[in-house]
């Protein structure tokens, strides 16, 4: 959003009389909320957001303490081209600095200590990868040529393994991009082809992670739990505890309207009346959905219900009104495909375990995001962040999270499947991995590892085709906006807090009909600065010549390529067709 156009918008004609239903209470509901009084004028009274978790927040929560143990069922990665999501968090004040906001607070904490990896990749029990090179080979070169030229209405419900050949799934490029990403062979091709164009800025110094944020403790103490009090002390309604179990949508032509929501807490069931004039916000899909937790003596058990799928079960009775809503079979119908298992490890007296890491990787605490053993047979990665990662964290206790992507295999010292692991078992699975089952006897007393099965975490990834995703206001809706990470939001990708926020901001100004435009998304590669920089990585070459850049790698990068978007960039400064989009 360029500078003349924070303008502030008029309040829209009857809004005082309107109210706003917002279902779902995580970061892109909660973004809604804020985007409906702050840009929409709506009085905060008018909003009520349901929630069917005990606490609100969604996703990115966090809890626990140092007796019991932390758990924070994972963190999305952060950049500073995130342009809705900072606009909405440069109004948010800091909770430990009133008078400044937390983008404040998340700029200056990496401005004093930077993300810098010296080392990402281990492997052989924490010898360091050679990442000399991306290793691709020419094969995989042509592959992603084909891939970034081929449109997407060609490869609808392909798979990245349907398209890359075994080399591929060695190189150090998926080893990187499939440990930030959660990217596994099977997921959609259409989705990693979007990623490889939304972040081509963060491939020069990928090893490194050159230009990733993060905050100054866990994203849901430094980002949800300040954006939550900020709402509550405006007079926002947050019911917790509460499923909406039902929406009654009138279809009249190819008008839809809600005319109710029927809610259940503690047993009670109990009917909404919506007016037309009332807006319905629906976070119609949770990455986190039916999570489950283990301890350090039992696993995490994996939620098979299919009765009983909070947001998606209701998405499931809103396809079955109209095609427009799109088709949740496509991404939940799978779940050994979309799970994973993560763990965060509570450690008392026993500064060792993070100096050890520190002096092996040479990683400064907190710099380096994950680490990644890429020959674990769980695929397993584990994050040391900065201390304290709570707010509360007492000075003899350190926190770490870890993740393993191939849950459902053998591990390589523990014979079985990570999804039936203790944290004791993880434990001892992560220390062969970094030479330390030696210390297992002395280690174990402070370590509390609390594992953490999530079903639905990549389900967002799912092979599917366009039309699969509705769209953030399906066709024919007239007070119902879809947001999240299960809708359509062409040019971006899913999996990323920026999308939440992106989507609650679309629905909002659009719903409400605002005259301001939508934030435009950061478009690198319409940047020949990064996409020369992409190319040398790719090549391996400090110099770019016409002779060093090999037929295959010029079709998706080729001059005329960089002309044309050269040429649009003018257009796109001067004119914002969401302008005109934002009314229905």
């Amino acid at each position: 959003m360029k500078n003349y156009d924070r303008i502030h918008t008029r309040k829209p004609e009857g809004i005082d009389e309107r109210n706003a239903f917002i279902i779902g209470g995580g970061i892109a509901g909660l973004a809604a909320t804020a985007f409906l009084i702050e840009d929409g004028h709506m009085p905060a009274k008018n909003i009520t957001v349901y929630e069917q978790l005990k606490e609100i927040g969604g996703s990115l929560d966090a809890c626990g303490n140092a007796k019991d143990g932390y758990v924070s069922r994972g963190e999305r990665e952060l950049e500073p081209y995130m342009e809705c999501l900072w606009y909405l968090f440069g109004m948010v004040p800091s909770l430990e600095e009133p008078e400044r906001t937390v983008l404040d607070d998340t700029r200056e904490c990496n401005k004093k200590l930077p993300i810098n990896a010296k080392t990402r990749l281990i492997e052989k029990q924490f010898q360091k990868k050679d990442i000399s090179t991306l290793g691709l080979t020419k094969q995989d070169m042509e592959a992603m040529n084909k891939m970034m030229l081929t449109p997407e209405s060609e490869i609808e419900d392909v798979m990245i393994k349907q398209w890359f050949s075994p080399s591929y799934f060695k190189s150090n490029l998926w080893y990187y991009w499939s440990s930030m990403l959660a990217f596994q062979k099977w997921h959609s091709l259409i989705e990693m082809k979007r990623y490889t164009v939304r972040f081509m800025q963060h491939l020069d110094g990928i090893e490194n992670l050159k230009g990733i944020l993060r905050t100054r403790y866990n994203q849901y103490d430094s980002m949800v739990l300040p954006l939550i009090t900020w709402l509550k002390d405006k007079g926002v309604n947050f019911v917790s505890n509460t499923m909406v179990i039902d929406m009654k949508v009138e279809v009249n032509g190819n008008d839809k309207t809600v005319k109710a929501l029927t809610i259940e807490s503690d047993g009670k069931k109990n009917v909404i009346s919506v007016a037309k004039k009332d807006i319905v916000f629906f976070t119609n899909g949770s990455m986190t959905q039916n999570s489950t937790q283990g301890s350090m003596i039992k696993p995490a058990v994996m939620n098979r219900s299919v009765d009983n799928r909070g947001c998606f079960s209701l998405w499931e009775k809103l396809a079955k009104v109209s095609p427009v809503f799109g088709k949740p079979e496509k991404f939940i119908s799978n779940p050994d495909a979309s799970s994973w298992v993560s763990y965060t490890a509570t450690i008392t007296n026993y500064p060792q375990f993070f100096e050890y890491i520190q002096e092996r990787t040479g990683n400064v605490t907190g710099t380096a995001g994950v680490i990644t053993m890429t020959d674990s047979n769980w695929f397993m990665s584990i994050n040391i962040p900065i201390q304290p990662l709570f707010p509360k964290q007492p000075k003899n206790v350190q926190v770490f999270w870890g993740y393993g992507l191939h849950s459902n295999d053998s591990g390589d010292y523990i014979k079985k499947p990570m999804v039936e692991c203790s944290g004791e078992e993880i434990l001892q699975e992560l220390l062969y991995h970094l030479n330390l089952l030696d210390k297992y006897e002395e280690m174990r007393p402070h370590f509390n590892v609390i594992p953490v099965m999530m079903p639905y975490i990549t389900s967002q990834f799912m092979p599917r085709g366009l039309k699969d995703r509705p769209e953030i206001i399906p066709d024919g809706s007239k007070n119902l906006a879809l947001i999240g990470q299960f809708v359509e939001l062409e040019g971006d990708v899913v999996f990323t807090v920026e999308t939440s926020v992106r989507t609650a901001m679309i629905a909002v100004y659009r719903m409400l009909e605002l005259d301001k435009p939508i934030t435009p998304l950061f478009e690198a590669h319409f940047d020949i600065r990064i996409i020369i920089s992409c190319l040398k990585k790719l090549l391996g070459v400090e110099t770019l010549t016409l002779e060093s850049i090999p037929q295959e790698a010029m079709g998706a990068f080729d001059i005329n390529m960089m002309l044309a978007g050269l040429n649009a960039i003018p257009q796109m400064s001067t004119y914002y067709p969401e302008q005109e989009e934002n009314k229905k």
